[in-house]
């Protein structure tokens, strides 16, 4: 009899524990509807993600190409602009600074022709499209804060600089040869400007011709013309940024290697915001400084360039003393003293000739006399490339925040010495 009574109340616990049941299928349906939601959200992000960085991409690469055509303009600018620049100088070494008191029709006829190239504006148009198209897009926030976002902010604002600095030469050369127009406004113009067109009677001309060319108004013409390789030396520079942009779109890196940071030293960042900063690279000279040379005699410097360093010559038994030397000149010659005080450690990679080299090397402030008082260091240097590291505190009478002359070699006595240098950098300890 007890059996009825015992299935009722199963039955009846069945029936409490129904809406437990619905509760638990109605959670589990949710959680499963929302994490599907969640995925297909995530499926979403990853596509969206994957688009946009395909058209980061694609406008990147772009920019590559343009760069690339950058490149090959600014090597061809490179060309053309030394080339007139060893034609002015063979022609004043010759013609103005120089004896020669002749000329042939060949010779005049080579003249005239470097004439006209010095009047030949040319100018530096980067391609700016693709990285306009950059800037207006929603991806320029995706580089907001890397070296490539640097870097390709520094090659464009430069490619600017470069093109007004090349507007404001090319400028003052139309000036000159405005002027030199009116002076010689008349017949004796032609002369200068055809004279192959008195090839038959060139003798007769010769004397005039040498005139014109010697007169004050070409003169200041061929001198212009001294200042092409300051140009070349920006474009240099813009070379190494344009192959580095190239380098790394194309290897999608966003980030600067050491070497990178140590190559722009001194042309992405300020002073004192890297630790190390450059003043010779490679043998190559940044464009804020200049590399010159100081003797006891009358003379030019002895240096020359290869191919990745500077040959500074001491000549045998000729001077009392020599100094090559840095000097900072930057902002067109505007500045020349700079603050070195972060940097505690000087490095010069250099070798010698033939090994024991001895010589000393200073810094100098702004306010340093021209004495030979300032403090210096000794210096004994092996055949072999290596890296010699100084104490900057060593130079006790240069002040660090004002230092107008990084580094200068001093050579002295009558005993020649040849020395190979590659790179100078001051680095913070």
């Amino acid at each position: 009899m007890m059996i009825p009574y015992y299935r009722k109340i199963r039955k009846k616990l069945a029936e409490n524990n129904r809406p437990m049941k619905y509760l638990r299928y109605a959670i589990g349906e949710t959680v499963l509807v929302v994490v599907g939601i969640l995925i297909a959200l995530q499926i979403n992000n990853w596509n969206q993600e994957r688009i946009q960085k395909e058209e980061l991409d694609g406008l990147l690469k772009s920019i590559a190409n343009g760069v690339k055509s950058d490149v090959r303009t600014l090597n061809l600018l490179s060309t053309a602009r030394e080339n007139i620049a060893i034609k002015a100088d063979s022609i004043f070494r010759a013609y103005v600074a120089g004896v020669k008191d002749s000329i042939s029709a060949v010779e005049a006829a080579y003249i005239t022709s470097a004439f006209s190239d010095i009047n030949n504006s040319i100018y530096f148009n980067p391609n700016t499209s693709a990285f306009q198209s950059l800037e207006n897009s929603t991806y320029i926030g995706k580089l907001q804060g890397t070296d490539l976002a640097l870097l390709l902010s520094t090659y464009y604002t430069n490619g600017e600089r470069i093109h007004n600095i090349e507007e404001e030469y090319n400028q003052n050369t139309s000036n000159l040869i405005q002027d030199w127009r009116a002076n010689f406004r008349n017949s004796d113009e032609n002369i200068f400007i055809s004279p192959w067109s008195f090839f038959e009677d060139f003798e007769a001309i010769r004397p005039r011709y040498l005139e014109i060319l010697k007169d004050g108004h070409s003169i200041n013409i061929l001198e212009n013309a001294f200042y092409e390789p300051r140009v070349i030396r920006l474009y240099e520079e813009q070379i190494l940024m344009g192959n580095k942009l190239i380098s790394m779109i194309n290897n999608s890196n966003y980030t600067f290697d050491q070497q990178t940071k140590l190559d722009f030293s001194g042309i992405l960042f300020s002073f004192g915001d890297v630790d190390l900063v450059s003043i010779l690279i490679n043998g190559q000279v940044p464009t804020e400084f200049e590399l010159r040379y100081a003797s006891s005699g009358v003379g030019s410097g002895h240096f020359s360039r290869e191919k990745d360093y500077v040959v500074i010559e001491y000549p045998e038994n000729t001077y009392d003393w020599g100094s090559p030397y840095f000097i900072v000149n930057a902002l067109k010659g505007r500045v020349h003293e700079m603050d070195f005080s972060p940097y505690q450690k000087l490095l010069i990679e250099i070798k010698g000739e033939t090994g024991n080299e001895e010589f000393q090397v200073t810094m100098k402030d702004k306010n340093d006399p021209p004495d030979g008082t300032e403090s210096r260091v000794d210096l004994k240097i092996s055949s072999k490339w290596k890296i010699y590291e100084i104490e900057t505190s060593q130079f006790v009478t240069a002040d660090m925040e004002i230092i107008e002359v990084p580094l200068a070699f001093v050579f002295q006595g009558p005993v020649g010495q040849n020395i190979h240098l590659r790179s100078v950098q001051f680095k913070k300890e």
